[in-house]
């Protein structure tokens, strides 16, 4: 049988995921001179009066956000930043921006005509790994060469640097920031989208990186009609002390991350600082770390708390000129689940209960899950009876194999039983359904935490559980591991039967097997409430020994409260679904007991 399914939510046990980009010292090159046009307008007035020139060489130019026609125009929504910051969104530059020179002068170095040539000439000279350069070219693209002068007079070449037309082209810093018509003063928006400025990269040589770039002198060498426009540059300012690359995270406990990293090429450290938080915000220069003086190049953070993210940071500590390198970029992990030592219960409310796992996938009680997919156990009511508060796994084709895996305890102790309830129901409705004839549902225990598995109970088309509430026990003799997990494993085997159903799990509970001594004695009373389903009376057998009944939801409201019951007890007014009967005895015992009203 084919249907069509909603989209499963996947349960995580653990995840480890680290950064593996290298750390950048992005700085700004502020621009001392060797600008020659201001192509920008700003501020209160027609654009002719704050730019001198266009940007394309027919008649358009940039604007700020802060332009106005007049004092009464209606704000700008779109126009480059007052603050003049461009952030890049180039997605190999995380972190990089630039600074535009000031609107209210020349913010450009215009290239209009073969051979045409500027040099700019930067405030404060800075030693680079590497340099960009923001620019755009109106009216068709250009190239150009750029020669990187250093503080020693040397210098560095490169030719034929593509600049792209400021539309629709790739590789744009900073898009969608609109343009205005000089002679007319129309404004365009661009659409969110156009126009472009373009990050362009040059690498500087490893026998520069460590000489300060004084200027850049740049030449236009295409012949093409395009107009390029040069206006800021950065760096990934150069150090002999570079931060560390961060390699994927190792070894998870729930206290415990196993962390590496790899040197900076041309970096030589005498130790490593480690700095972790459970929020991604970076560390700076004054932030103490909370790991110092590590000698290799990996360690354990311990003392961590389960179950939680957190994001680290590593920074060298170098004999060398910079002394000390910046923070790397932030990798982050999660803590693996602790075990729980029992009493535990599970209601399955909320859904599916902390670090149980339901997107295991495949395999059987031999090999285990084989792998991650959509969960195929998913959130419902028992039963059928509303829409939450217990699990279940609709089997109705082929090939259907999912895991709901348990949080691992710790049952080292010894003396502790498992047990929960279970059902099955048509897919739709609460009618009684028989299994398919290959179809399975196993209850499985690792002592192990999940490599092996060892079966404690089938569940097929010769035992098939029945639409009522059924109540799986079993002492867990030998099974005292500190690291012992449960698994509900369903599959729908290899022949399409017709039967479309639901198998439930509710209730889920771990707890000493010695029964304390009002147990033993409810055990003994053997209290039976039938028929469940029920259409409006039940029946309570040993009703003399109890002192109280209460009827609730599964909410923990209660709908009606009964002194010194009968035996027969009626519940016509309660609509249909699923509720408990909490009897409190005269012994000062107590008992749950679910029902269900059709």
């Amino acid at each position: 049988m084919n249907k069509f399914l909603p989209t499963r939510v996947m349960g995580v046990l653990g995840i480890a995921v680290s950064s593996l980009a290298f750390a950048q010292n992005y700085q700004t090159m502020p621009i001392a001179s060797g600008l020659n046009a201001d192509v920008i307008a700003n501020g209160v007035g027609s654009s002719m009066t704050s730019t001198s020139t266009d940007v394309d060489g027919v008649s358009f130019a940039f604007i700020s956000r802060d332009f106005q026609l007049t004092s009464s125009s209606t704000a700008l929504t779109y126009g480059l930043p007052v603050n003049q910051i461009i952030n890049s969104v180039v997605a190999s530059t995380p972190g990089l921006s630039y600074i535009l020179p000031s609107y209210s002068g020349n913010n450009s170095l215009k290239l209009s005509n073969q051979n045409d040539s500027g040099t700019i000439v930067f405030t404060t000279p800075k030693a680079a790994f590497k340099l960009y350069m923001l620019a755009t070219t109106g009216s068709g693209s250009s190239t150009v060469n750029v020669v990187v002068n250093f503080t020693d007079n040397t210098s560095q070449t490169f030719t034929d640097v593509a600049v792209s037309d400021w539309y629709n082209n790739s590789g744009f810093a900073v898009q969608g920031f609109g343009r205005i018509n000089r002679t007319n003063d129309t404004l365009e928006s661009g659409s969110g989208t156009n126009p472009r400025l373009y990050q362009s990269l040059l690498n500087i040589d490893a026998a520069n990186q460590s000489k300060p770039i004084q200027s850049v002198t740049i030449t236009k060498t295409s012949s093409v009609q395009g107009h390029a426009n040069i206006f800021a540059f950065s760096a990934d300012a150069y150090s002999d002390c570079a931060a560390p690359t961060l390699n994927p995270v190792g070894a998870l406990t729930a206290n415990t991350a196993a962390v590496s990293w790899t040197p900076a090429n041309g970096t030589t450290a005498t130790s490593y600082d480690v700095y972790y938080s459970t929020t991604n915000t970076a560390p700076t220069s004054s932030t103490t770390p909370n790991l110092t003086g590590i000698t290799g190049n990996s360690t354990t953070i311990p003392g961590l708390a389960p179950t939680t993210t957190y994001y680290y940071w590593v920074r060298a500590n170098c004999s060398t000129t910079t002394g000390q390198s910046l923070w790397s970029f932030s990798g982050s992990f999660t803590t693996l689940c602790a075990a729980v030592v029992p009493a535990y219960t599970n209601t399955f409310t909320p859904f599916p209960g902390g670090c149980w796992a339901l997107n295991l996938v495949g395999g059987d009680s031999t090999s285990g899950p084989t792998g991650t997919g959509t969960a195929l156990w998913v959130q419902d009511g028992y039963l059928n009876n509303g829409s939450t508060g217990a699990a279940r796994i609709n089997l109705y084709s082929t090939n259907r194999r999912g895991w709901m895996k348990t949080v691992p305890f710790d049952l080292s102790g010894g003396g502790y039983r498992v047990k929960f309830d279970y059902g099955v129901t048509a897919f739709t409705g609460t009618a009684s359904i028989a299994m398919g004839t290959d179809d399975y549902v196993q209850f499985l225990v690792s002592n192990d935490g999940g490599s092996t598995w060892t079966v404690l109970q089938t569940w097929n088309n010769t035992n098939a559980p029945s639409n009522t509430l059924n109540t799986y026990s079993y002492d867990l003799t030998g099974y005292n591991s500190a690291n012992t997990v449960f698994a509900v494993f369903g599959t729908d085997g290899t022949v399409d039967d017709p039967q479309d159903y639901n198998f439930y799990v509710d209730n889920f509970i771990v707890e000493a097997a010695q029964l304390a001594t009002a147990e033993t004695s409810l055990a003994k009373k053997e209290i039976k409430v039938s028929p469940n389903p029920f259409t409006d009376v039940i029946n309570i057998s040993e009703f003399k020994d109890i002192k109280t009944l209460k009827v609730t939801d599964l909410s923990g409201r209660t709908l009606k409260t009964i002194e010194n019951p009968e035996a027969q007890i009626n519940l016509g007014d309660l609509s249909g679904g699923l509720y408990l009967l909490n009897l409190q005895f005269k012994d000062g015992s107590q008992k749950s007991v679910k029902v269900i009203k059709k």
